[in-house]
């Protein structure tokens, strides 16, 4: 019986090794760009927040090589994950449960300093969205209401202190023209009822009050100066008021 020769692996022509390499640095060398001439941000800036762009001769080439090669294949992700967002102010919440008596009981913080990273990125998410606020604009005239109505009303943020906030309803036309007027955005204020119910059911408090800590991000340009104006470092506390269970 007779036995077939072994096959025996022929080595790869050394410009066919040598092509291959240079495709594959070609591949890389795209995907590089692409990632390094993607923006960045938001930053807090003079007036807001904006992106930073990326080096400008990886933009330039980039422009150049995408529509015609990475875009074709499908693999135009530039690998920039939301993660800090240094544009944010700076947020956490303390929620005042109480008894029938308007006693506290229990006072919980949010972020928890002692939960798991998993459930404190939670609770991060749900402070942020109760730093949610809207612009107030006053109206442009002084609206009149019709016979046997009220004038409309608007929730904004009033000042009780030069570092803490309440809510107050206030007629239309009575909302403050000679500064920035905020105001709680209604999912805001729905999250923070929300989680006071939740919380009475677990603890058998009769209501709770949430109180907001924010700090406004700290400007790059405050760094190169002598003296920071007054307030950078400030802390701003915004009660949303008592809820009942």
């Amino acid at each position: 019986m007779s036995h077939a020769p072994p096959l025996v692996a022929r080595p790869l022509p050394g410009w066919l090794i040598f092509l291959g390499s240079l495709v594959i640095l070609f591949h890389l060398f795209a995907l590089s760009l692409y990632v390094l001439a993607a923006p960045s941000g938001p930053w807090p800036a003079g007036m807001g927040v904006n992106m930073a762009q990326g080096p400008q001769f990886a933009v330039v080439i980039n422009n150049a090589l995408t529509p015609y090669y990475l875009r074709p294949l499908k693999m135009t992700h530039n690998y920039h994950f939301l993660s800090n967002r240094p544009a944010y102010p700076g947020v956490k919440a303390e929620v005042r449960l109480k008894d029938s008596n308007g006693d506290v009981i229990k006072t919980v913080q949010l972020p928890d300093p002692k939960a798991n990273f998993w459930v404190q990125h939670r609770q991060l998410l749900l402070v942020r969205a109760l730093a949610d606020d809207q612009p107030v604009e006053p109206p442009q005239s002084e609206p009149i209401p019709g016979v046997g109505m009220k004038t409309a009303k608007v929730d904004i943020w009033d000042g009780t202190g030069e570092w803490s906030l309440v809510i107050k309803s206030v007629p239309q036309h009575l909302v403050p023209r000679d500064r920035p007027v905020m105001r709680p955005s209604g999912w805001s204020r729905l999250l923070a009822h929300s989680y006071v119910r939740y919380l009475c059911r677990q603890t058998g408090a009769a209501s709770g009050e949430v109180f907001r800590t924010t700090r406004d991000p700290i400007m790059p340009n405050l760094f190169s100066m002598e003296d920071t104006p007054p307030g950078t470092f400030g802390t701003l506390v915004s009660n949303f008021g008592e809820m009942p269970r």
